[in-house]
């Protein structure tokens, strides 16, 4: 008979630490695994933490770098909503009636002068000879001449009729003379003219042959004939226009197509360099655009020519402009002779380009004035054509000009930052997001579980 071997049963507690210490080799060997698990994890993350930086340094540029867009705002702006253009109106060839020699002398002078400044057709066919007649004439400006005195020019001998908007008016009481520009000039509606009325710039409601400034110059006076008008179309806040237009026939039309440009107060973030323009407030007292682009072109005679000429109007410049990098102070006053060093750079004196076209001895380069315009301002083009009215061998005795707008609605563009700075907000959250899933909320909630009294329970 076998005999039986009691053993006895196990207690509950030898279970339980049997029970335990497998289940700490088992939570071992799982922390292995999510501490490896974790660390490989770190690479990806370094990884991503720079493809973020990296895409939002792009981005960036995009706000610091970027220009300004300008876009069409609106292509129905009545005619009334903006200001009549100035008009100046200049004679710049004469034929004196005095048969003395010496009147004939100054005469041709004055019409060489003003044809250089002015660059018109005729100065294309000068050439050296041209000028070493006049070499005794020190000095360009026509009004320290006896023949200004001669001409005895004034409103009523000049003007022979005056039309605004269809009205009859008294050409004296629209019409101030000036003498901003280098020869006898007449300004209408623009306020920096002398004695000027004080409810300029006006406007007009309409467009059309007519419906603007009409005028009749008289060709022929007591001391001299007019041949050769030139019309400047401009801002009436400036002295210079977009354009110089120039006529020997009996009537000149000109056309105006105005364009408006304003610009948002956020674009004043942008440097003036990308902008290329001055809000209201950045602009020095008593200084205008065409007087800054008249300093550039002296400074850019001076650097010819080597000679200055006198500024027509007393302006302020920024001393960081590059148009006072020489002090013109100290130079020589250009005299007729230097004219042929004028006509050979082919820089005209009164156009209100901000760039000067170098194009001489097969070099063509620009020169920038960096002269920018008002933020808010109006810009007037025309495409002047021209009408005989007499016989092909003889001129009327009337020369008649007519400025008008050539339609009732102009084009308005707006200027605005290409990628604001919400834009930018908006840029970095989605970057972050997409390529490391973070947001605010989850920077947030993170930050939180750092303390145990903000801790969020977890169920396990």
């Amino acid at each position: 008979m076998r005999e039986t071997v009691w053993k006895p049963e196990p207690t509950s507690e030898d279970n339980d630490d049997d029970h335990q210490e497998s289940k700490k080799e088992k939570q071992k060997g799982k922390n292995k695994f999510v501490s490896a698990r974790r660390y490989a994890r770190v690479p990806l993350k370094i990884i991503a933490f720079l493809a973020t930086v990296y895409v939002s340094i792009l981005s960036s540029e995009r706000y610091f770098y970027y220009w300004v867009q300008t876009s069409i705002e609106r292509t129905d702006v009545h005619v009334s909503e903006i200001s009549f253009p100035g008009v100046t109106i200049i004679p710049i060839n004469f034929t004196s009636v005095n048969i003395s020699k010496e009147a004939q002398k100054l005469s041709k002078a004055y019409n060489l002068v003003q044809s250089v400044m002015w660059q018109t057709p005729m100065a294309a066919r000068l050439t050296e000879e041209n000028f070493t007649e006049f070499s005794e004439l020190e000095d360009l400006d026509v009004f320290k001449w006896e023949i200004s005195k001669s001409w005895q020019l004034n409103c009523k001998q000049f003007f022979n009729e005056c039309q605004w908007r269809r009205k009859p008016m008294n050409c004296c009481e629209i019409f101030r003379p000036g003498k901003s520009l280098n020869g006898f000039a007449f300004v209408f509606n623009s306020p920096l003219s002398s004695g000027g009325d004080e409810t300029w710039p006006w406007s007009v409601a309409s467009s059309g042959s007519y419906s603007g400034l009409t005028v009749k110059i008289q060709r022929q006076h007591s001391q001299y004939i007019v041949n050769t008008l030139g019309v400047v179309v401009h801002e009436p806040s400036q002295h210079l226009g977009m354009s110089i237009d120039y006529s020997s026939e009996d009537r000149i039309v000109v056309p105006v197509e105005p364009l408006r440009f304003t610009a948002e107060l956020q674009v004043k973030a942008r440097p003036v360099q990308m902008r290329r323009c001055y809000f209201e407030n950045e602009i020095p007292p008593d200084n205008t655009r065409s007087e800054c682009i008249y300093k550039c072109h002296i400074n850019y005679i001076l650097k010819k020519c080597n000679c200055t000429l006198d500024l027509p109007v007393k302006a302020v410049f920024n001393k960081e402009n590059h148009t006072n990098a020489k002090d013109s102070s100290n130079s020589r006053i250009c005299g007729v002779k230097d004219l042929y060093c004028f006509n050979k750079n082919r820089l005209s004196m009164f156009s209100m380009s901000n760039i000067i076209e170098e194009s001489r001895d097969n070099v063509f380069n620009t020169v920038d004035c960096g002269c920018f315009p008002a933020c808010d301002h109006t810009q007037y083009h025309t495409s002047t054509y021209t009408e005989r009215l007499s016989t092909h061998t003889s001129h009327a005795t009337e020369i008649e000009i007519d400025v008008y707008f050539q339609e009732e609605t102009l084009f308005s563009y707006r200027s605005m930052l290409r990628f604001t700075l919400i834009d930018l907000m908006v840029s970095y959250g989605g970057i972050a997001g997409l390529i490391m899933g973070m947001s605010v909320l989850g920077c947030f909630n993170a930050f939180l579980d750092q303390f145990a009294c903000c801790r969020l329970p977890h169920d396990y």
